[in-house]
């Protein structure tokens, strides 16, 4: 004897209507959780990219301002120092010659005070340009106390004098020091105009 009929035949019987309304029950839970994970999915997808997209949007911001910074500032810098040029170049040419041409007599006191701590007992002489003899002895006419000469070189520019006592000679080039803050001004606006040029 045979013992299938103890057991229940799944073939070509139809489900019953209570176990397919229990196979449509569990069918629609799958069906629904598979949405509600499909849709999970969707919307951590689209904030990951949306979080991308965001943080990539900020970051193109944040370098566009900081280009946008660096070319306000550059072309401030430019505009201001483009400005200043023609007063720096009055300033060089007419208020420094000046201002040199003032302070020679006191220049030349500081040297002649430091040439006679080496030669206390030698004549000292000063060789100026033959334009500034006049003018150097009379800046030193309260220096009684120092012996010295007063000599026109024609081979010395106004800004240039020597000071010479036994073996000891120093040197003050006024026309020197101005041509080189002169040139400095005029590399530093060179350097400045060829940058604005190649960006």
């Amino acid at each position: 004897m045979s013992v299938s009929h103890l057991y229940e035949s799944f073939s070509g019987r139809a489900a019953s209507p209570k176990q397919q309304a229990e196979f449509a029950e569990d069918a629609l839970e799958e069906a629904k959780l598979a949405a509600f994970e499909a849709g999970y999915q969707a919307g951590w997808d689209d904030a990951v990219k949306a979080q991308g997209s965001a943080d990539n949007k900020l970051t193109e911001e944040f370098l566009q301002n900081m280009q946008d910074l660096s070319f306000t500032y550059q072309e401030a810098f430019s505009k201001v120092s483009a400005g200043m040029k023609p007063m720096m170049s009055e300033i060089v040419t007419k208020l420094l010659p000046e201002v040199a041409a003032r302070s020679l007599g006191a220049q030349i006191t500081e040297q002649l005070h430091q040439l006679l701590q080496d030669q206390s007992d030698a004549l000292v002489e000063i060789a100026v340009a033959p334009a500034k003899c006049a003018i150097v002895e009379g800046l030193l006419n309260d220096q009684a106390a120092i012996p010295f000469v007063v000599v026109a070189e024609p081979a010395l520019s106004d800004g240039q004098v020597y000071l010479r006592a036994g073996q000891s000679e120093r040197e003050i080039n006024l026309d020197a020091v101005l041509e080189g803050i002169s040139n400095g001004f005029e590399a530093f606006f060179h350097t400045l105009e060829q940058e604005n040029k190649h960006g």
